[in-house]
């Protein structure tokens, strides 16, 4: 997938380059025409009708707001009038590219960067058409993954005293006393294999996963608060609308690795941005999964408990959510 993007931001750079420099000159000359013609019809205004008061008041706005201006672009864009003009406020750069062709990966679409190229948008259309199926696919595949790490842990740490609990409630005292007062010991080899509380039945609770959630946008809004120079509100705004891909496109990354070329801190910004929404969107989705596995699992149990559904081939222990682990063995 990686390969994937980095191909595709080649490829529509290739197609939009030329154009948007074509659009850039157009603009740029357009842009003189319209001073010529402002600074022209201002200055026979202000010496023939202006006072000196007056004069010197509008000559101070204009100064003000060119101040701005500079201000601005400096701010937003980290100009500072060493960079080539061709090249620091380009749309169409690799950075910018990679992050075109992940926000169409993911469904995204910020819409900060878009192609003009007749050309552009076929090419969009096609890239979009093999690219999504890859995708869902190759989150799913991690997800799965992910899940069984999850499980796997879990079923680790979080469930040990639940199987000692257990174990303890399988043993009356009789037992317990003929074996010398001491239960034997839970083996690492048993645990995951028990009848009662497989690893691959393990159901991992609602409130965890959506913890899991929680702490993963507040890692993105760190970061990318750190990175953009964005408060933690709007930081975790914008990772909540990119991983629950709503992606209104009010806030996109971008100014962290602005002019990335020669900046390996700014390449690393760029490769971890696009990192992070693939493992954030594949995280969202484990975890949606395994919210669905555990309430399907638990309306089944209650629609048999009350005789709406027959599950004549499955035991009670087998359905039920394995949630109540210490409680006596039937």
């Amino acid at each position: 997938m990686c390969l994937y993007a980095a191909f595709g931001s080649w490829i529509f750079v290739s197609i939009e380059y030329d154009y948007e420099t074509y659009r850039r000159k157009e603009r740029m000359i357009r842009s003189i025409n319209d001073s010529i013609a402002y600074l022209s019809a201002l200055f026979y205004y202000l010496r023939n009708k202006a006072s000196a008061e007056e004069w010197n008041k509008r000559v101070y706005t204009e100064l003000k707001s060119l101040d701005r201006f500079i201000v601005g672009v400096a701010k937003n864009f980290s100009y500072d009038s060493t960079m080539d003009e061709e090249e620091w406020d380009r749309e169409w750069t690799f950075g910018n590219g990679l992050l075109y062709t992940v926000t169409i990966l993911t469904t995204i679409g910020y819409g900060h960067v878009t192609p003009h190229t007749q050309l552009g948008k076929i090419v969009t259309i096609l890239y979009s058409l093999i690219g999504i199926p890859l995708t869902f696919i190759f989150l799913a595949n991690i997800g799965d993954v992910m899940a069984s790490g999850v499980r796997y842990a879990y079923s680790r740490l979080c469930c040990r005293w639940c199987r000692g609990q257990r174990r303890r409630n399988e043993y009356n005292r009789e037992m317990v006393a003929q074996m010398g007062g001491r239960l034997p010991a839970l083996s690492t080899d048993d645990v995951g294999n028990e009848s009662f509380m497989p690893t691959s039945k393990i159901q991992i609770p609602i409130l965890l996963n959506l913890v899991l959630i929680s702490l993963f946008i507040l890692l993105g809004a760190g970061i990318f608060a750190n990175l953009e120079d964005w408060d933690m509100l709007s930081s975790g705004y914008f990772t909540f609308v990119t991983l629950t891909t709503i992606g209104f496109g009010d806030y996109y990354p971008g100014s962290a690795f602005q002019g990335y070329k020669g900046d390996i801190t700014k390449t690393l910004s760029l490769m971890g941005t696009c990192f992070y929404m693939m493992l954030g969107m594949a995280l969202v989705s484990m975890c949606i999964n395994l919210m669905q596995e555990q309430l399907t699992s638990k309306v089944r149990w209650v629609a048999h408990e009350v005789g709406l559904i027959q599950l004549p081939d499955i035991e009670d222990t087998d359905d039920k959510p394995l949630t109540n682990l210490s409680e006596e063995p039937h």
